[in-house]
């Protein structure tokens, strides 16, 4: 991997870390992932890091389906319009902080599309109850 890569690599574990952290102190988004998902942190982290490496840096590490999961916690808790939109605030925040030129002006937008296509997704196909 190109020293640059690994740079952009720590960036973007910092990003993750730090966006967790304010995730997990959260009042609105807290509860769904500590009380409904139930996030195990040491296997999540990871996971995300390696998406968000996959989405910026085009790392092949990350293979998985993300929809299954969200469509199961949204069954139990269900997503709200301003679900999404603390996510992304707080992303921006995290971001902003620790992402530099060109990674920041690929992440912010493209986080703003999970968010929606997530949003719509799950609207236009809900979990089975």
């Amino acid at each position: 991997m190109a020293s640059q890569d690994t740079d952009y690599s720590q960036q973007i574990a910092r990003l993750v870390d730090a966006f967790y952290a304010r995730l997990l102190r959260d009042p609105l988004l807290s509860p769904l992932f500590v009380d409904v998902a139930q996030v195990d942190l040491a296997e999540h982290l990871p996971r995300i890091k390696a998406y968000w490496r996959k989405m910026l840096l085009g790392d092949t590490e990350y293979q998985r389906h993300m929809m299954a999961r969200h469509r199961d916690v949204d069954s139990r808790a269900g997503f709200r319009p301003e679900h999404y939109e603390r996510w992304v605030q707080l992303f921006e925040e995290a971001a902003a902080q620790h992402l530099c030129e060109p990674l920041a002006s690929r992440a912010l937008p493209l986080a703003r599309r999970i968010a929606g296509n997530m949003r719509r997704n799950l609207e236009r196909f809900p979990a089975k109850t």
